[in-house]
C-alpha cells in the first residue's frame, strides 16, 4: 500500500478526522490531504510525526516508513536474543519467586518463564494445546485441554480477557497474529458474547480447580518500553499473585507437591 493510503487506514482506525489530524499534528489539513491522496511525499521526520500523533505502534510505523519510500527506524532483535534487557527479565522472574512471573509478546507468545510459572503449568496441564506452533497464555486459558480446563469462573474470567483482547486489537488493527489469536479464542470461549467485563472489585481474579484445592490468583501487567526496538517494546511482565490468604498457603502446598513428585519421577 502506498503511504497515503496507510496513513488514512490509521486516521480512520482511530477516528480521527484530517481537520483533527491537522490540529494535533500542528500542519495544514491541506498538507494532510496532500498526502492521502499522494500530491506530497512525506519526509522521514513527517511519517514519524504522524505516527505518534496516531500512535502507532513501532513495528507499524516501520511499515509506514517503507511504504513512503524510506527505510526502516526501528530495529527488531529476536525473542531469544535479548541481551542486557533479557537479563533484566530474568532477574525479575527469579525475583519474584515463590510466585509465578511469565513474560509475553504482543501476541500474548509466552517468552519467558520463572520455574514458578512452569511448575504451575506443567502439573495444571502437561501437554498444552500450542496456537501456531507457541505456547500462547491466552489461547491456553480458553482451550478446554489446557488451563482452561480447571478455570472455574470461566463466565467471569473470559468476559475480561476477551474485553481485553479487543482494546489490543482496536489499538494494533494492523497485527495479524494479535486478529488471528482473538478470533481462535472467541471460537473457544464459553461466553463470546459478552463485551465488557464481569468482574466487580479492585483486582480481577481467576480461580483454578486444583488437587489442593480452589486457588484464587490475580495478575498484574507491565509494559516494557523501548524507544527503539520493535521486539522489546511489545514485551510485557506478568506477574501473579495468590488473592487471599488461603490460596498463599494453598500455592505453597501445590509446589511442595509438584516438586515431590518431581524427586519421586527421579
Amino acid at each position: 500500500m502506498t503511504f497515503g493510503v496507510e496513513l488514512r487506514r490509521w486516521r480512520t482506525e482511530r477516528g480521527v478526522s484530517q481537520l483533527r489530524l491537522a490540529s494535533t499534528a500542528d500542519v495544514s489539513q491541506r498538507h494532510i490531504s496532500f498526502l492521502e491522496n499522494g500530491r506530497a511525499q512525506p519526509s522521514r521526520e513527517m511519517v514519524l510525526h504522524l505516527s505518534r500523533v496516531l500512535q502507532v505502534p513501532l513495528d507499524e510505523r516501520n511499515h509506514l516508513l517503507v511504504s513512503a519510500g524510506l527505510a526502516p527506524e526501528f530495529s527488531s532483535a529476536s525473542a531469544e536474543d535479548l541481551a542486557e534487557v533479557g537479563d533484566a527479565l530474568s532477574f525479575m522472574l527469579n525475583a519474584h519467586e515463590p510466585n509465578m512471573a511469565i513474560v509475553i509478546d504482543s501476541a500474548w507468545n509466552l517468552v519467558m518463564a520463572n520455574d514458578a510459572a512452569l511448575t504451575f503449568t506443567a502439573f495444571m496441564a502437561p501437554d498444552p494445546p500450542l496456537f501456531q506452533d507457541r505456547l500462547n497464555v491466552m489461547y491456553a486459558i480458553f482451550h478446554p485441554e489446557g488451563l482452561g480446563a480447571h478455570v472455574i469462573n470461566r463466565a467471569e474470567v473470559e468476559p475480561m480477557l476477551l474485553w481485553r483482547l479487543a482494546a489490543e486489537l482496536e489499538a494494533r488493527p494492523a497485527d495479524e497474529a494479535l486478529r488471528s489469536l482473538v478470533t481462535e479464542v472467541r471460537l473457544l470461549a464459553s461466553f463470546p458474547q459478552a463485551s465488557v467485563p464481569a468482574h466487580r472489585g479492585l483486582v480481577a481474579t481467576t480461580r483454578f480447580n486444583t488437587p489442593v484445592g480452589e486457588l484464587a490468583m490475580f495478575s498484574c501487567l507491565a509494559a516494557i518500553e523501548s524507544p527503539n526496538d520493535v521486539t522489546v517494546s511489545g514485551l510485557r511482565l506478568e506477574t501473579f499473585f495468590p488473592a487471599d490468604a488461603q490460596s498463599s498457603e494453598r500455592w505453597l502446598e501445590l509446589l511442595d507437591r509438584e516438586g515431590a513428585e518431581d524427586v519421586g519421577r527421579r
